[in-house]
């Protein structure tokens, strides 16, 4: 007796799921669905572009710590001064030379590396001076160099005498960096 009610039960099952698996879903439902996934596009893609601006800033901020940092081995290193080469402006860029006056952003036997605007879109270098490390990897001088986003964030990239670069936030949203 329990054999053949599990079997009814078991039939009963079976013909309700292949129906329910053959009806699909109405015009109406996908219509919803879709209309749901544009909604939830259309909240997620601004503050996925400010993400990602935000990110591009921080890249290119690390870029130059870590070119500073380079540059303050290699002096050591070799035994001579290094500079790096900052030019600002809409075609800014900053290279790690052995001349004080090499220019950056074309391929010169002065530069050891190089950083242009064309590798780092949507960031601005709005402030920097050249800024030379003597044969110890010791920075001369202060020096610093001021980042911007397409939306305004700054980060300022400081070098004190040591060398040891630091980025401090400027102006901007919740971010990485401690404030200057």
């Amino acid at each position: 007796m329990n054999k053949r009610l599990f079997q009814g039960l078991s039939q009963g099952l079976n013909r309700r799921l292949s129906q329910q698996l053959q009806r699909g879903l109405t015009l109406l439902e996908i219509s919803i669905a879709l209309a749901l996934l544009a909604v939830l596009g259309a909240i997620a893609v601004p503050s996925l572009g400010a993400r990602l601006d935000q990110q591009r800033l921080y890249t290119t901020a690390e870029v130059l710590v870590a070119d500073v940092n380079e540059a303050r081995f290699e002096a050591a290193r070799q035994g001579r001064a290094l500079h790096i080469v900052m030019h600002t402006g809409d075609s800014w860029c900053w290279a790690v030379a052995t001349q004080e006056n090499c220019p950056c952003g074309q391929a010169q036997a002065c530069e050891l590396r190089a950083a242009q605007q064309r590798d780092h879109g949507g960031v601005r270098l709005l402030a920097g001076q050249t800024l030379h490390l003597g044969a110890t990897g010791q920075a001369d001088a202060f020096g610093s160099a001021t980042l911007e986003s397409r939306r305004g964030n700054r980060l300022r990239v400081d070098v004190p005498l040591l060398g040891r670069p630091r980025v401090c936030t400027l102006s901007g949203a919740a971010t990485r960096y401690p404030a200057c």
